[in-house]
């Protein structure tokens, strides 16, 4: 039990270790794929069917979540939740048509280095 206590000791300390990539995402990075129009707000009541309508599992306290002036919501997901290489922003419009309705609208997606 000792040896294996040392050698992840030492291997922590010469750092091969990695560390895990974020399961939360960042909000320069999130604001910046919002935009100027949209601001950030706390997770709507539908916050986990809106993420199962984009077809994303992740849970919704992970998103940081925006509100547009039309009422339209937006989750910013990082990498490590959705699978891609950079922060995902998927938007969700009302459907004023249909009560308690949603409508998956686009999906926006950093640009990621080759």
């Amino acid at each position: 039990m000792r040896t294996i206590a040392l050698s992840t000791a030492t291997c922590l300390l010469a750092a091969c270790a990695t560390t895990p990539a974020s399961l939360t995402a960042d909000p320069t990075r999130c604001d910046a794929l919002a935009g100027d129009d949209r601001q950030p707000t706390a997770a709507p009541d539908v916050a986990a069917e809106l993420l199962t309508l984009a077809h994303v599992t992740a849970a919704p306290e992970r998103a940081l979540w925006y509100l547009a002036p039309d009422g339209a919501r937006a989750a910013c997901l990082p990498a490590a939740t959705v699978g891609t290489c950079g922060h995902v922003l998927h938007t969700f419009q009302p459907q004023v048509h249909r009560m308690w309705a949603w409508s998956g609208g686009a999906t926006r997606r950093e640009a990621c280095a080759d």
